[in-house]
C-alpha cells in the first residue's frame, strides 16, 4: 500500500497540469497560437522531409529522455518527474484548448491528428519512464530493493515504446496530419 502512495503523485500531477492548461487557454487566449488558421494554411502548404523531421524528432525527444533519465540517478528525480508529469499534462490541455477555441469540434478532430498514432506509444512509454525513474529514486536513495537486471530490462522496453512513438510520429502522423489539412 505504501508503494501505490509513494507513486500516485505523478497522474495527480498530470491531471492538475492538464486542467491548469485549459484554464491558461481560457484565461490568456491563443491568438498567435501554431494552430492559428493562417499558421495552419501555411503549415498545410509546406510539408517537412521526412528524413530532417525524423531526425529533428530524435533529437528532441531524445535529449528530454536523456535529461529525465539522468535527473533519476540524482536526489532531484522526484522533483524532476512531478515536474515532468505537470508539463505534459500542461502541454494537451493548452493544446486541446486553444484547437477547441479556434476550431470548435473541427478543433478536436484536428486534436486527434496530430496525436494520432504516436501517442498510443508515447502517453505509456513517458509514464513508464517517470515510474522508472522513481523506482530507481527508490533504490538509490531510500535503499528499497532494486535489481539491475529488472531495471535495465525496463529501460529497453520503455526506450522501445518511446522509439516506437518517434518511427509513428516521423512516417504515419505527417501523411495523416496534411490529410487532415488538405480537406480542413
Amino acid at each position: 500500500m505504501k508503494l501505490w502512495r509513494q507513486r500516485s503523485f505523478l497522474p495527480s500531477l498530470c491531471v492538475t497540469g492538464f486542467l491548469l492548461g485549459i484554464l491558461f487557454c481560457l484565461i490568456h487566449g491563443q491568438g498567435g497560437s501554431l494552430l492559428a488558421p493562417e499558421r495552419l494554411r501555411t503549415l498545410s502548404e509546406h510539408a517537412p522531409e521526412v528524413r530532417q523531421w525524423t531526425a529533428w524528432l530524435i533529437l528532441c525527444r531524445g535529449k528530454g529522455i536523456l535529461l529525465i533519465t539522468l535527473l533519476a540517478t540524482t536526489c532531484l528525480a522526484p522533483l524532476c518527474c512531478g515536474a515532468c508529469a505537470a508539463w505534459m499534462g500542461w502541454s494537451v490541455g493548452t493544446i486541446l484548448a486553444a484547437s477547441l477555441l479556434h476550431y470548435g469540434i473541427k478543433g478536436l478532430l484536428l486534436f486527434m491528428a496530430a496525436i494520432f498514432p504516436q501517442w498510443l506509444f508515447y502517453g505509456p512509454g513517458y509514464y513508464f519512464l517517470l515510474e522508472w525513474c522513481m523506482e530507481l529514486y527508490g533504490g538509490s536513495f531510500q535503499k528499497n530493493k532494486l535489481s539491475r537486471k529488472v531495471c535495465l530490462i525496463r529501460l529497453g522496453l520503455i526506450l522501445a515504446l518511446l522509439g516506437g512513438g518517434v518511427f509513428l510520429e516521423s512516417l504515419c502522423c505527417p501523411k495523416i496530419l496534411w490529410g487532415f489539412l488538405a480537406h480542413f
